[in-house]
């Protein structure tokens, strides 16, 4: 059966967890936490293929391509269908904005309608942060509040379930490498709630497209 964009890490793990590990860790040391049985029984359920190339910051034909050729599909079709992809394919395309978005361009970490909650202690500890994150995400009390998460990497498939259940939009920054701080907020009532990804990051093979 062959790796797809919408399914889940648990399913693809089923297929055979030590490839599919060492692979995953071979596109992004992020995936190296999947190691840890605690955190891969958390995130590998919640977590499809599409969101992990974003947290990757790899497009999704490069995750998909070097996962399939793991699992024994045929190296030959699985080239064809990359010729047949189109050059955008083969480029991670941040959506995030430069700077912070309006409802929270003026937000300072400190202030009193934030509520701030550092993930990392968990991380290094191998827990799994959502209980921490949902008891964190009740204490926001009006449209004025903002949940700010210091994180070791940017939680796409967080902000997104945020985005679908509870109306919330977010933006993230990576003030230093590997620490991520990541907003969630009330988007004023004209505005569409998204989830935006990290800015200015474009990898993965352009040899690929010229080899064509």
């Amino acid at each position: 059966m062959k790796v797809r964009r919408e399914m889940k890490i648990e399913e693809v793990l089923a297929m055979n967890e030590q490839k599919v590990l060492n692979t995953l860790a071979m596109v992004s040391v992020n995936f190296e936490r999947l190691r840890n049985p605690t955190l891969r029984r958390a995130m590998s359920r919640r977590v499809s293929i599409e969101q992990a190339a974003r947290v990757a910051r790899v497009p999704l034909t490069e995750i998909l391509y070097v996962l399939n050729l793991a699992l024994g599909e045929d190296e030959a079709e699985l080239a064809a269908e990359l010729f047949a992809s189109e050059p955008k394919d083969f480029e991670y395309a941040d959506a995030n904005l430069p700077v912070k978005p309006a409802e929270i361009a003026n937000v300072k970490d400190t202030d009193e309608n934030v509520i701030f909650t550092d993930l990392m202690p968990l991380h290094e500890t191998a827990s799994d942060p959502l209980p921490a994150v949902m008891k964190a995400l009740a204490k926001l009390k009006d449209a004025h509040g903002v949940l700010l998460l210091r994180h070791p990497f940017d939680p796409i498939p967080l902000r997104e379930l945020f985005a679908r259940r509870y109306n919330l939009a977010s933006w993230a920054e990576e003030r230093k490498e590997s620490e991520w701080f990541v907003y969630f907020y009330r988007p004023f009532e004209t505005a569409k709630v998204k989830a935006h990804a990290p800015i200015n990051h474009k990898v993965f093979a352009r040899a690929a497209c010229a080899a064509r």
